[in-house]
């Protein structure tokens, strides 16, 4: 079954949101957007979405942690 578009980013941004400015790992993240979309999701696919959209979008706290920007 294919995504709609711009389903990972809106399950992203949607946890995110949730985490506030504590952020969250990497591997929360991508568990969160498979239970948010209802599929398996491929890691790559969430970390390449965080890593092209930092800094514009998200913030990197640290290794593999991420937040939104102006959180």
């Amino acid at each position: 079954m294919s995504l709609k578009p711009g389903a990972v980013r809106d399950a992203i941004v949607r946890y995110l949101r949730a985490q506030g400015v504590d952020g969250a790992k990497v591997r929360d993240i991508h568990a969160a957007v498979e239970e948010y979309i209802g599929q398996e999701v491929a890691a790559s696919s969430v970390r390449s979405y965080l890593n092209i959209n930092t800094p514009a979008q998200f913030e990197r706290l640290g290794h593999g942690i991420y937040r939104l920007q102006n959180a």
